[in-house]
């Protein structure tokens, strides 16, 4: 089932640009706002302070801050690559495959979701569940931007969703990889390059105000909301 979760939102990503043009920059931004705020809000209020509570020593918590900033750096590195697109930079390519965009894209979502793991032996099921549902949430607009910049660049339409769906299929191989390997008994570790990711994704996108430097009302109601969502995801879990 989580498989199926994971491939969800970018097939709903594919028909938000086929039926409803959501592909236009102002609707991507907005979207990223508000999955930024979210995943911000669910790191600092759940998942970075869960990973410490369980840790057993001051030389664990030191090897887990190290893994933050690894993945906070392998991030920055993986936007040479993908231009940021992971964050809301759209940008045009005409008549060519974006062989280093795609390439950035499948590693970051490769990355994210190993730290899902085996839920039987994952360090923390609540922890993983919102990892689930946070990398289901950003990849709704990553997906929707990918599409769209691969049909404005003038590939052909069953070439883009072709490409559209080599990015869904790593999200649930990353899973898969880390699930039936030894690396179901890193989830912590993995975990903590995630939250990483997740740092330098949010505060890129939240504190990008723009070419006049100003915060627009709508990206302020976008951040609120996602925050709200981030806050109320918390509680119930």
């Amino acid at each position: 089932m989580d498989y199926l979760i994971l491939l969800s939102s970018i097939v709903l990503g594919g028909f938000s640009v086929f039926w409803f043009k959501l592909d236009q920059a102002r609707h991507i931004k907005l979207l990223n706002t508000f999955t930024g705020a979210y995943l911000l809000t669910l790191t600092l209020l759940h998942l970075l302070p869960e990973l410490y509570q369980t840790g057993v020593g001051s030389n664990d918590h030191l090897k887990i801050g190290g893994l933050i900033l690894a993945g906070f750096f392998t991030q920055i590195a993986l936007d040479v690559f993908s231009m940021g697109i992971e964050h809301g930079h759209a940008h045009h390519v005409h008549h060519k495959i974006p062989v280093g965009i795609l390439a950035g894209l499948c590693l970051h979502a490769l990355f994210e979701a190993m730290a899902l793991g085996d839920p039987v032996t994952h360090h923390d099921p609540e922890s993983r569940k919102l990892l689930l549902w946070s990398i289901v949430l950003h990849n709704y607009p990553v997906s929707i931007a990918l599409l769209g910049m691969l049909l404005h660049s003038g590939l052909k339409t069953g070439k883009a969703v072709g490409f559209l769906g080599l990015f869904a299929v790593m999200a649930p191989l990353g899973m898969l990889l880390s699930a039936h390997s030894s690396l179901a008994n890193y989830s912590r570790e993995l975990m903590a390059f995630v939250i990483g990711i997740f740092m330098h994704m949010s505060t890129t996108i939240l504190f990008e105000s723009g070419e006049v430097h100003r915060i627009k009302l709508m990206k302020v109601l976008a951040i609120v909301v996602g925050t709200a969502l981030g806050i109320a995801s918390v509680m119930v879990h």
